[in-house]
């Protein structure tokens, strides 16, 4: 009887141990794509910003994004920076406000879609 070929990687061969589904759905995400705010990913949300002036951003501003939670968002545009990040424009439904002064959050769509910050609506 003649001895079989040892599989040196087996998770390498066919799809059944490796899944080679890639995660495009951030991906997926265009204007009027809608979206939910789901729980920070640290103490404060690390990847949603009250605007993209970052030295402008306070505590004041960090924390008040907390009281966003679960409010249902649409992409009103994405904004492609020239290092490859993609920011999302976020407006709540309906054009209403997110306080007196904020109309748009903007929020990094891949590490906020991939740290659950960002949910399907």
């Amino acid at each position: 009887m003649k001895k079989s070929r040892p599989v040196l990687f087996p998770e390498f061969i066919g799809n059944e141990n490796m899944s080679s589904k890639v995660d495009v759905r951030w991906q997926d995400i265009r204007p009027e794509h809608k979206l939910k705010i789901g729980k920070p990913s640290n103490r404060y949300y690390q990847y949603i910003y009250p605007s993209l002036n970052f030295e402008d951003h306070s505590l004041d501003n960090l924390n008040g994004l907390l009281d966003y939670e679960g409010f249902e968002v649409y992409v009103r545009s994405i904004l492609k920076m020239k290092n490859g990040e993609s920011y999302a424009v976020l407006a709540r439904q309906g054009d209403v406000l997110f306080s007196q002064d904020m109309v748009h959050i903007y929020a990094e769509i891949q590490k906020a879609h991939e740290s659950f910050e960002l949910l399907d609506a």
